[in-house]
């Protein structure tokens, strides 16, 4: 069982390798598209950042310093206070974020097609 897993961890490796050299054509790293990605999903491309850090399995300190950065780096996503918690923040995809995430989602795509 133990060798299934290695075989298995060495193709996730070999694909994550793969992805991360497709990006940075784009200038991300994994972490930040699937930032993007994540907010692609949704209805308003918005999430609370404890949302996102749940679904990134990162802790909410991490996901928020992820997200300033990004902020700071690109214009693909901005963070805004919650309306009815001024406590709370959003990170939302700005339409360049999104218009990247839609050209970008073709090619990970077909990578992920030819590796699995």
């Amino acid at each position: 069982m133990f060798n299934q897993w290695l075989i298995f961890h060495a193709k996730h490796e070999t694909i994550k390798n793969k992805l991360e050299l497709l990006l940075m054509k784009y200038q991300l790293t994994l972490s930040s598209y699937t930032v993007l990605y994540l907010l692609s999903l949704q209805e308003l491309n918005e999430l609370r950042i404890v949302e996102l850090s749940k679904k990134l399995g990162l802790s909410k300190s991490a996901t928020s310093r992820l997200v300033v950065k990004m902020e700071k780096q690109t214009n693909y996503l901005v963070r805004e206070t919650c309306e009815k918690d001024d406590r709370g923040l959003y990170a939302v995809l700005t339409t360049e974020g999104s218009e990247l995430i839609s050209t970008i989602q073709k090619d990970v795509e077909s990578l992920l097609k030819q590796c699995i």
